[in-house]
């Protein structure tokens, strides 16, 4: 068990299509979905060293997104929205901006989770990106980054 590997759990990316557009930045993949999920990535963010930290979320219908949301606001320079590709249950990212927007965090959208890291390492070459919300959207992301 002190050995157990979960992956998708404060999962550093390293190889595939998002680190190569993103060579410079730190990429982590979480997919905790719930307030308790939040809370521990709450944690975890603020025992890391500081840097700028950028979140990239798609979450289903059925969470408690705000839950999820609020623990992470203090420490989240920005989050972009997106729909999980190919899930019926998906929050638009339109509905996930708005909700990071009532937790208080500077939010915007973006089409797909590539989309979101470009613009992102755009503004911020040496970032730390945390892509999270959901198992549906690190399965797909572990799917498309080997």
């Amino acid at each position: 068990m002190t050995r157990a590997d979960w992956p998708a759990r404060m999962q550093r990316l390293r190889r595939g299509p998002l680190p190569l557009a993103a060579p410079e930045a730190e990429l982590w993949l979480d997919g905790g979905h719930n307030p308790a999920a939040g809370e521990a990535l709450a944690v975890t963010l603020a025992q890391m060293p500081r840097r700028a930290t950028h979140l990239v979320v798609g979450m289903l219908n059925t969470k408690d997104i705000g839950g999820y949301l609020r623990p992470l606001a203090a420490h989240a320079a920005s989050l972009t929205a997106v729909s999980i590709p190919g899930e019926a249950n998906t929050l638009s990212a339109e509905q996930t901006e708005a909700a990071a927007h009532a937790a208080g965090l500077a939010a915007t959208t973006a089409p797909s989770v590539m989309a979101a890291v470009q613009r992102i390492v755009a503004a911020d070459p040496g970032a730390r990106i945390l892509i999270c919300g959901s198992l549906y959207l690190a399965g797909s992301i572990l799917r498309e980054n080997g």
